[in-house]
């Protein structure tokens, strides 16, 4: 993921590769439950496509066009077809990142219907995130001025990893440390004893131990890395699902009772809020940012004025010159919104938007129920898709990791698993394949 994959080239190599994925999964069988929330998930995908090219047929309503074509005509004596979105072609990055969505999603779901290629894939995610985090402190010391091998133009004394923005590599570890903590905890399971006096008098749990232990060192090493990101909301994001998963996980695995859990929950998020209240950049800066509220307010403005079909998909980095307040400062270039939410509302509609929100939580339901019922030893795996799923929900209102390729494609992925096992039929047996 160089760079977070972001230019058009590697965006494309990477439609090539999960294509071929996705042709060689459509011969996997599906379950039931699972077919049709994949059909459900390829509706949505569809309407969602449908939108987009409806806002670039020209003369589609005078209505709904967007007033610059005839702005446009007139000042310049042409006769172009009014439209409803801002450009007459959908941008091919728009184009790009929803292949690479929908792609993901469909790879990680038939991976996911093998409860052994799922283990496989998120012992894989686990190992690999862990090597980004390392090189990412490695790079802060050695090269603190680069990324890989290009200057580093921003973020200077924050660890990037091989990203450009310091808080997708906040997001994209902090995935790591919770899919590495679920791990960890889950080991503890493994270890038997009457009490902690005799633990060490038994020598078969030696090596249940040692295995713990390095399982927690792997999720302070991500966890380390997360910090120096210095990004505040994605080590606050990555705690709230942090805590999520562990909740869920510590109650399964230690039959922890939920009148003890709640009162439990109110203090660990109490601790929670006072560490990172007085941590980093939070400590320093304080938890919001003027900028990207007025940021908000002048896309909800601008969504609001259109919020049928929107200005259409891509095209925020050209209709916010024309939305943006005086009281915003002039530094720096908004080519996002900051909340990939507001950002789709803005360009898709309100209609398109509702149908995401309620996708999403919909995928939260659904992946909650999997990890409050599973009591296999894929209730590790469960609990910790879910806290990476919050996580990135999360982040997602607030930032724009998810419109980069580079956590884009492995965060689809493993909801696409994880979606895949939450539907799996009770008993049912893992493909051979």
């Amino acid at each position: 993921m160089f760079f977070g994959s972001v230019d058009q080239l590697a965006t494309a190599i990477w439609v090539v590769v999960l294509s071929l994925g996705v042709i060689l999964g459509l011969s996997i069988p599906l379950g039931p439950r699972q077919a049709r929330l994949l059909l459900v998930f390829l509706v949505g995908c569809g309407f969602y496509a449908g939108v987009a090219i409806l806002q670039i047929v020209p003369n589609l309503s005078d209505r709904l066009a967007d007033a610059n074509w005839g702005k446009a005509n007139e000042l310049l004596g042409l006769q172009l077809p009014a439209r409803v979105s801002a450009r007459a072609q959908i941008p091919r990055e728009a184009v790009g990142h929803f292949l690479l969505f929908v792609a993901g999603v469909l790879n990680g779901f038939f991976v996911g219907v093998s409860r052994r290629r799922t283990d496989r894939l998120f012992r894989v995610a686990r190992y690999v995130i862990l090597a980004y985090a390392a090189y990412g402190i490695a790079a802060l010391v050695v090269t603190p001025n680069l990324v890989l091998w290009a200057p580093k133009e921003a973020y200077h004394g924050m660890l990037t990893a091989t990203f450009i923005n310091h808080n997708t590599a906040a997001t994209f570890i902090g995935a790591g440390f919770i899919l590495w903590l679920c791990r960890a905890v889950l080991s503890l399971k493994a270890i038997e004893a009457p009490s902690i006096r005799f633990l060490l008098l038994m020598p078969w749990n030696e090596t249940f131990a040692y295995r713990a232990l390095l399982l927690f060192a792997a999720a302070l090493l991500c966890l380390f890395a997360e910090l120096l990101t210095s990004s505040r909301g994605g080590l606050i994001c990555t705690c709230l699902g942090a805590f999520l998963a562990m909740f869920l996980l510590v109650r399964k695995t230690f039959d922890f009772r939920l009148s003890y859990g709640i009162p439990a929950g109110v203090l660990v998020l109490g601790v929670i809020a006072v560490w990172l209240g007085q941590s980093g950049r939070i400590g320093s800066q304080g938890l919001f940012d003027d900028s990207r509220f007025r940021v908000y307010g002048a896309t909800i403005d601008a969504m609001l004025a259109r919020p049928v079909l929107g200005y259409g998909a891509g095209t925020f980095a050209d209709i916010f010159p024309s939305v943006r307040s005086d009281d915003l400062s002039s530094w720096g270039v908004w080519e996002y919104a900051h909340s990939t939410l507001l950002e789709i509302a803005l360009e898709m509609g309100l209609p398109v938007a509702v149908m995401i929100l309620a996708a999403a939580l919909g995928s939260v339901v659904i992946l909650l129920r999997y990890a409050q019922r599973t009591k296999d030893r894929s209730e590790g795996s469960a609990c910790a898709v879910l806290g990476v799923v919050a996580l990135t929900y999360l982040h997602s209102l607030i930032d724009f990791s998810l419109q980069i390729p580079g956590y884009l494609i492995p965060f689809s992925i493993l909801l696409g698993s994880g979606l895949a096992r939450a539907t799996a039929e009770h008993g049912e047996s893992a493909p051979a394949v």
